[in-house]
């Protein structure tokens, strides 16, 4: 992977003042309201410049993404934000607790040049869809800034690049706040030739897994296309062959992956008894009637029980069925593998997965729900936290939670070197990097 430093765009600290209020997670996290409140939180938030909100008098010359343009304009010439004199690298360290445990996640910033797929420096882990990819070309055709981080990992078993950033981290951080959750985000510029050099090298033969931004990476591919086309105007056009990227060590202890619980809902002709029945020619079931306020008691414990399955090599997962107000902790019977008609371009691999045990016998097999209509989720919704699926599933009447254990990363890596493709909604990588702690901006508007 080819890396440069580059001259960053930060917020000007001493005109602003607190970045907590400024900074703002990836345009892919506002949902129900979120979007609302950040804009309301600064008028100087990201968020009104990488999700500007659409007006109905919008044509095709007076738009969202021309209102983006002119803000960041409004931003540059008023010096909200200020250009690095020099070409930088950035350390970027997250730091936040999991089950009462603090961890720090320990990256750098750097711009990472696109390539195609094929190449195999660039591995994807999962399939994107063609709206949000068009909805980002087109604020990036307008306001030519590269705001969105690339969560990129990349192996190294012996810390090296870790130690290198240890080196130049022990100084307070040039630019700190924490994010919405409370969250440390920590950011170190770094101008030492040398030292870049040695990241350089480090990187240079290395292949990386996109962990999270698959939209932003390719749409900086598209982008960076169209920009090839220009560079005889201004060599600077060239550097959009290259993308805003956070490289974080796979090895990590620092990194921390989510499940994401599913939702099913408006299933023709679903009936929950005969379901469960059908389940137990593939699953040993044990199954657990909700007993008064016990509910999330009962929930906590099976969630544990189902995550010690997973851990001693079995797929697991638990069930919620509102309809007979029972929980069902399910393991996958070891027989059951050979009666599945798998994909036949999955790897052993992938078939290992929970998630494509869930997509394959659950949400196929039994259920009937095919690509089309898994990536088109008619029958689908995601959430992040268990308790918070179940009150969904009560509170809209759905006919169904499944309650997931997270993908663990050395799958994740076993998978995609394998040449796979996770399952949609396979991982949620926390935290999720911020925007507004520093961009890339090649060429002005």
């Amino acid at each position: 992977m080819n890396i440069l430093p580059f001259r960053g765009y930060r917020y000007n600290v001493n005109q602003i003042g607190k970045l907590d209020d400024l900074i703002s997670p990836p345009y892919d996290q506002f949902k129900e309201g979120l979007d609302d409140l950040l804009i309301a939180r600064h008028p100087n938030n990201m968020a009104h410049l990488i999700v500007n909100k659409e007006t109905a008098a919008d044509s095709e010359t007076s738009n969202r993404y021309t209102r983006s343009k002119a803000l960041l304009d409004h931003w540059l010439q008023s010096q909200v934000f200020l250009q690095d004199a020099e070409p930088s690298l950035y350390p970027y360290f997250q730091s936040y607790d999991v089950e009462g445990r603090s961890r720090t996640r320990k990256g750098f910033i750097a711009l990472g040049e696109v390539t195609d797929y094929s190449e195999k420096i660039v591995l994807p882990h999962e399939r994107t869809l063609s709206k949000p990819k068009q909805d980002r070309l087109n604020l990036m055709r307008a306001t030519l800034a590269d705001t969105g981080l690339v969560f990129m990992l990349y192996s190294d078993p012996s810390g090296e690049v870790e130690r290198l950033l240890d080196e130049v981290t022990a100084s307070p951080a040039a630019m700190e706040a924490l994010d919405l959750n409370a969250e440390s985000n920590r950011l170190w510029r770094v101008t030492d030739g040398s030292w870049i050099a040695q990241i350089q090298k480090s990187l240079g033969p290395k292949s990386v897994i996109i962990a999270d931004g698959h939209h932003r990476y390719e749409v900086a591919r598209l982008f960076s296309q169209e920009a090839a086309a220009r560079s005889n105007e201004d060599p600077r056009w060239k550097l959009y062959g290259y993308k805003l990227m956070s490289f974080v060590r796979l090895e990590s202890a620092g990194i921390t992956i989510f499940p994401i619980h599913r939702l099913l809902h408006s299933l023709k002709e679903f009936e929950a008894v005969n379901f469960l029945k059908r389940m137990s020619e593939y699953f040993v079931m044990e199954e657990y009637p909700i007993a008064g306020s016990d509910k999330f008691n009962t929930l906590d414990f099976l969630m544990q029980a189902s995550g010690k399955q997973q851990q001693s090599g079995a797929n697991a997962f638990v069930l919620y069925l509102p309809a007979l107000q029972k929980f069902v902790l399910t393991k996958l019977r070891p027989e059951a593998s050979g009666k599945l008609a798998w994909p036949n371009d999955k790897s052993a691999t992938w078939r290992k997965l929970d998630v494509s045990i869930l997509q394959v016998v659950l949400l196929g097999r039994l259920l009937g729900l095919g690509e089309q209509q898994l990536t088109d989720q008619t029958n689908l919704e995601y959430v992040s936290h268990y308790a918070d699926a179940v009150r969904l599933a009560d509170a809209k009447q759905y006919q169904c939670a499944v309650l997931m254990n997270a993908t663990p990363i050395a799958q994740v890596q076993a998978v995609v070197e394998a040449g796979d493709i996770l399952p949609q909604k396979s991982t949620h990588f926390h935290p999720k990097l911020m925007e507004g702690l520093v961009f890339a901006r090649h060429v002005e508007g």
